[in-house]
């Protein structure tokens, strides 16, 4: 069984996608999965978003801000999604 490392983001829309930040969200937590990252939404009020996330413990960056770089690129590149994330490792 693969150790999952757990974490949970902050998301904030990116200037310009205001308006379309709730229903990315929204679409984000009905696909459940990006690139092999689990994504469920804690809360989602506006434009912010708390979000928690897994992924194999051995492909998570051990540096926060590492980590939300790789899921700001993988949301832009694979769904369209641009938000700007802030990550805690839990």
């Amino acid at each position: 069984m693969t150790a999952l490392a757990t974490f949970y983001i902050a998301a904030t829309p990116r200037p310009g996608t205001e308006h379309v930040f709730e229903d990315c969200i929204r679409r984000l937590a009905a696909r459940g999965t990006v690139d092999g990252v689990r994504f469920s939404v804690l809360e989602l009020a506006g434009t912010s978003a708390a979000l928690r996330g897994e992924m194999p413990q051995e492909e998570c960056p051990q540096c926060p801000e590492a980590l939300a770089t790789y899921l700001e690129d993988q949301l832009v590149a694979r769904e369209g999604i641009y938000v700007d994330l802030d990550v805690n490792i839990g």
